[in-house]
């Protein structure tokens, strides 16, 4: 297909110039589609690269099986220090997506670290394990869900103990619009309430480690968040059966009230008490299976703070804020009580957060903000607890 025509147009992104092929007056009708508004998750992808770098001190090969524009490849082999970075495998289906890799390829003189595919996805991972050179780090960004790409990723990095990167745009799916639908492709139930993101996020990565248990294989989730239309999370690969194991054992299901927030988790192997609210006497609602464990490692957020000042970053005011909020977070247990709704089975009005975070702090518990939600918070004092601490107001 000949694409010289008028239809160029230069973006810069990060510190990236490159041209993108834009035929169509809506970017989602173009032969291949460059989504400004995803450039947050390339700008985090560059900040947990170079966290990983620093951590392991050496250089990372990088495969992109859904390349599109081919933005991420660019940006990492640009703004990354050149000596940091191998090998990049970017790879479509898609020959326009190929054509316009190569062109951006030529321009930036990429070549010598750039290898361009014109593939399918599946094809590219099921080659990898059979390669002689070996793959640091796989990014799935597919269109809808990434499962059936998870297994054979995850057994490419087995070897080296590599890190997996996954987005998930099905959102619609994954927050409970099609329950249906999710249970068929997730195998578990989302809610459509206000635990939606993080019942969503802890869904993907339950089913990363059922696919990693059965190859023997344990992750350790190392930055997850979701943002507008998509999830995002970043695992490390362990080849470790008795990580596997013990893994295991931090599935469970989350139940919640959606009239008075309670929040309970169980574990699989066990049984809750009741079915109905012990507070407001509502059925609880049902999530799960999910990940109980963390969502985010310590050391790499750090690194990722860290690191900050050396890139252009888009959305840096952004970034630095959810980074702080994580790591205040991070030792919190799973789930948030959602004030609102506790204040109004409490009958109360005019408390605010920061006098709750205040006086559950006195009383010796853990208590944060959190990502998922403005009015949420997560801490380990009990519902009782928290309602004493409510009704002293």
């Amino acid at each position: 297909m000949d694409i010289s025509g008028d239809e160029w147009e230069e973006v810069t992104e990060g510190d990236t110039t490159f041209s993108i092929y834009q035929d169509a007056e809506r970017i989602y009708d173009a032969s291949v589609f460059y989504n400004p508004k995803m450039a947050i998750n390339r700008d985090l992808t560059i900040l947990a690269l170079s966290s990983i770098i620093e951590k392991e001190e050496k250089s990372i090969s990088f495969l992109d099986p859904f390349a599109g524009t081919g933005v991420r490849s660019y940006r990492i082999l640009n703004e990354l220090p050149n000596a940091s970075v191998a090998k990049i495998i970017a790879g479509d289906i898609n020959q326009i997506a190929i054509e316009i890799i190569n062109r951006n390829a030529n321009q930036l003189k990429l070549h010598d670290k750039l290898e361009i595919k014109h593939s399918n996805a599946i094809d590219i991972l099921d080659a990898l394990p059979w390669q002689k050179d070996t793959i640091k780090i796989i990014d799935l960004d597919p269109f809808g869900s990434p499962i059936k790409y998870i297994e054979e990723s995850l057994r490419s990095l087995k070897i080296n103990e590599g890190y997996l990167f996954v987005t998930a745009t099905d959102l619609q799916v994954l927050c409970g619009k099609f329950p249906d639908s999710c249970y068929r492709i997730y195998n578990a139930m989302p809610t459509r309430h206000f635990l939606c993101h993080e019942v969503a996020l802890r869904i993907l990565i339950y089913n990363l480690i059922i696919s990693a248990g059965r190859l023997g294989l344990a992750i350790i989730p190392i930055f997850s968040y979701n943002h507008e239309h998509f999830l995002r999370v970043k695992v490390k690969v362990k080849d470790s059966k008795e990580l596997a194991n013990q893994q295991h054992k931090e599935l469970g299901f989350v139940y919640f009230c959606k009239t008075c927030s309670y929040v309970e988790t169980v574990k699989l192997s066990q049984d809750i008490e009741s079915s109905h609210c012990s507070f407001c006497k509502e059925k609880l609602e049902k999530a799960g299976p999910v990940w109980l464990g963390k969502l985010h490692d310590y050391s790499y957020i750090e690194y990722m703070l860290k690191n900050m000042k050396q890139f252009t970053l888009q959305l840096e005011k952004k970034i630095d804020r959810v980074l702080n909020q994580i790591l205040n977070e991070i030792d919190s247990p799973p789930f948030f009580y959602y004030i609102p709704f506790v204040l109004r089975h409490c009958k109360k009005e005019g408390v605010t957060l920061n006098q709750i975070v205040e006086s559950l702090l006195d009383e010796g518990y853990i208590v944060t903000r959190t990502i998922f939600d403005p009015q949420g918070l997560k801490t380990d004092a009990p519902y009782n607890e928290l309602i004493q601490v409510i009704k002293q107001f």
